[in-house]
């Protein structure tokens, strides 16, 4: 099932696959075929052995999660057993001894998905929650090199792109968004001086790239009242 190419296509985007082998230990010892291991590195370049039969996971992963309370649903002795169970409780939904075959096991994780999703909202799609990390990823980047204005500018189309996810992803959305706005008041405070010293066109060239980024802030009127303060003087004609 967890090399059925219908299944892995759908899981990635249903559900949180936990898996808990309590005799891997055992193969290892015994070199079995399954237990088998290969070089790599992981994701910060580290070098790693990774088990063939579960790619990207190692030995210590798999018997890790055997000892955390996945490994504690099984009762009936049987191998394999399957359970679909609620994030928010840790109780099992429906059990399977023996496992489901695919198509049986999809049908009732959707059945258990719409009962979920009645009772604590829409859930995430594992795509959805990847491609905003990303972007979230990119415009924090953006901070850091960019600046306040710059990251509030490439935030509103990762803004836009979750209007119509469910409110966990919004609220993802919302914090980065105050992150940013509290990076901008350092601007704003560079502004207010540059005004104070005469430098009007310095704080001009701060203030104008962060009043769209900044609209619907707390900080909007701010950027508005110093935009007003950075315009020259009238000259009087003579």
């Amino acid at each position: 099932m967890l090399q059925n190419e219908k299944y892995i296509e759908f899981a990635n985007d249903n559900t949180v696959e936990v898996i808990a082998m309590s005799r891997l230990q055992e193969g290892i010892d015994k070199k079995d075929r399954k237990a088998e291991t290969y070089d790599a590195k992981d994701e910060k370049g580290n070098p790693v052995k990774y088990l063939k039969e579960f790619a990207g996971m190692t030995v210590e992963q798999i018997l890790g999660l055997d000892s955390s309370p996945a490994g504690q649903y099984n009762k009936t002795g049987k191998i394999p057993y399957v359970a679909i169970v609620d994030p928010f409780t840790l109780q099992e939904i429906k059990k399977q001894p023996g496992g489901f075959a695919a198509g049986g096991l999809m049908d009732a994780v959707i059945e258990a998905k719409a009962k979920l999703n009645k009772e604590h909202g829409p859930s995430v799609k594992r795509s959805s929650l990847k491609k905003f990390e990303a972007g979230a990823k990119a415009v924090e980047a953006t901070l850091e090199k960019g600046g306040a204005a710059k990251a509030l500018a490439d935030f509103a189309k990762l803004e836009a792109s979750v209007a119509k996810e469910p409110e966990a992803l919004q609220l993802k959305a919302k914090a980065l968004k105050e992150k940013l706005v509290e990076a901008s008041v350092a601007d704003l405070d560079k502004a207010e001086a540059l005004i104070g010293s005469g430098d009007l066109k310095g704080a001009t060239s701060i203030l104008k790239p962060l009043v769209s980024g900044l609209k619907g802030t707390d900080h909007e009127a701010r950027v508005k009242e110093l935009l007003e303060k950075a315009k020259p003087a009238p000259t009087e004609a003579k």
